[in-house]
């Protein structure tokens, strides 16, 4: 299989990706509390898995994940992230110096799921589609999931289904063993909001999540890419 890591791409390995399918997949996230349970650089790992398996089905490159984003310091290992002017700036620098490289696409996909979030990555698609030389598309992880009964939660059986699928080395279910999730103050304290992970998150859920999702956005490239070339 095809390389799509850029970090780990020697020149002629990126001139071929280009040549092939010039998209690029721009993973962003936080380091954020996510219960006891899951690694606190989840946001992050979730779209980066997703992405790795979207280039890897359809073409594309992936570039080096970013855990920086829009944050606050809610619970212990919470980074408090970066001042909103520097994200903004961040993110478009990365999405406009992946056209200069030579990418006609740029998909921004960001697995801590807040508005703020969007709206920076939304910024940089502005940036590098004004001319209409280079198009963009800006979303939370779940937005092009389109199959019934799951939906995007914080720590619950979403996330931790995806995280168990993409890396159940960093998923220790019995963290949570004694949680109160049935009441407001115990999903409060717990920090996990959504569907019950101890009954209802499984690998296989995840699997099919990631899936769905990496088709999705594989298919949104191609559409962008296609639009590009009328």
């Amino acid at each position: 299989m095809s390389k799509v890591k850029y970090e780990e791409m020697l020149p002629h390995e990126f001139k071929a990706a280009l040549r092939r399918f010039p998209a690029a997949y721009v993973p962003v996230g936080s380091l954020e509390w996510h219960g006891r349970h899951l690694a606190l650089g989840n946001d992050t790992l979730k779209a980066y898995g997703i992405l790795l398996r979207a280039a890897g089905k359809y073409g594309g490159v992936v570039v080096p994940p970013t855990y920086w984003g829009h944050m606050g310091h809610w619970k212990p290992g919470c980074h408090p992230g970066l001042p909103p002017e520097i994200v903004d700036g961040l993110y478009t620098a990365i999405f406009q110096g992946l056209v200069t490289v030579g990418f006609k696409v740029v998909i921004g996909v960001t697995g801590h799921d807040v508005k703020e979030q969007v709206d920076s990555l939304q910024k940089a698609v502005a940036a590098i589609s004004a001319d209409g030389a280079a198009a963009g598309f800006a979303m939370m992880e779940g937005d092009l999931y389109d199959l019934p009964g799951d939906e995007m939660d914080h720590a619950a059986h979403w996330e931790t289904s995806i995280l168990m699928a993409l890396r159940p080395d960093l998923v220790e279910m019995d963290h949570i063993r004694a949680e109160k999730l049935s009441t407001e103050e115990g999903a409060k304290e717990a920090g996990i909001w959504g569907r019950d992970p101890r009954t209802a998150a499984s690998r296989e859920l995840g699997e099919q999540i990631i899936e769905r999702i990496a088709d999705n956005v594989g298919k949104k490239a191609q559409e962008l890419l296609a639009g590009l070339q009328k």
